[in-house]
């Protein structure tokens, strides 16, 4: 995750003031070392103002791991695995890790409860990363709004990455960038609502 795309969610969740969240469920952002030590602002930013709001936060990952209260491959698991819905459902820059996207859009969908809301990322543009896996998948808003049937979308934005220094990973995309200054890493997000 991008610090702008975890300030952009702190944003729109405060500005948005969702009623009736008392049961986030978080899909993909690792472990608790790596959301507050590795990447504290995914905590500082996203976290620790749904706790302040009382809300209880539980943690769906594959690895198991401290701060995973949920372990599961999100392509090979049900809603009855774990039991319950929820108010809030968290998918950040997980999507382009998976072999079968459209399989775990649709997970997502139904561990949100009726009237609940789901908030998903993705890289737009963005470099081949590892985690265990990069499958390139860089849908575009449209792309991404489709995967969601049934979903009434509250707020899309596209969120461009400006902090070219911490990113200079690649240099063609560097070089890219000199010559063609428009062209920046980028993120797909989108909030939605469960019909109720």
């Amino acid at each position: 995750m991008f610090i702008e795309e975890s300030i952009w969610i702190k944003k729109f969740l405060k500005d948005l003031n969702p009623p009736h969240i008392d049961e986030v469920l978080d899909v993909g952002s690792s472990n608790l070392q790596f959301r507050t030590q590795t990447q504290p602002y995914i905590d500082e930013n996203i976290f620790r103002p749904l706790r302040d709001n009382g809300c209880l936060i539980s943690h769906l990952d594959k690895k198991n791991s401290e701060g995973v209260d949920f372990v599961f491959d999100v392509e090979n698991m049900s809603v009855r695995e774990i039991g319950k819905k929820f108010d809030l459902v968290i998918c950040c820059s997980l999507l382009e890790h998976v072999r079968e996207p459209e399989k775990v859009c649709s997970l997502l969908i139904d561990l949100t409860k009726k009237g609940g809301f789901l908030l998903v990322t993705v890289p737009r543009s963005y470099r081949y990363h590892l985690d265990p896996i990069d499958t390139m998948f860089r849908p575009s808003m449209t792309e991404l709004i489709l995967m969601f049937p049934g979903m009434e979308v509250i707020k899309k934005k596209v969120i461009y990455i400006k902090d070219k220094k911490k990113y200079k990973l690649c240099v063609i995309s560097e070089l890219l960038r000199y010559i063609i200054p428009s062209f920046n890493w980028k993120v797909n997000c989108l909030f939605m609502r469960q019909a109720k």
